[in-house]
């Protein structure tokens, strides 16, 4: 996804997240479906950012993510042409 998401949407979720639990690196990378109904009030955006999120975890890119930066990395895994 191409989606940069503002800070305060990225912490408030994470609050969420702490509160249902899901408090580490590997807790939110075993989250599956069924956890989503654990979090309380969760807008259809933040199921968008838990996915995001998830995926920059996995590739070790967090800072990335949360400054909303690209990287070559995750370019050439879309199939984008990097220069």
């Amino acid at each position: 996804m191409n989606s940069k998401y503002n800070l305060a949407q990225v912490t408030k979720l994470l609050e969420k997240l702490f509160e249902a639990g899901f408090n580490t690196e590997k807790k939110i990378l075993m989250m599956k479906m069924e956890d989503l109904g654990r979090i309380n009030n969760l807008q259809s955006n933040e199921t968008l950012i838990i996915i995001e999120l998830k995926k920059a975890i996995k590739d070790k890119e967090l800072i990335a993510f949360l400054s909303g930066t690209k990287t070559k990395n995750d370019k050439q895994r879309k199939g984008d042409e990097v220069c």
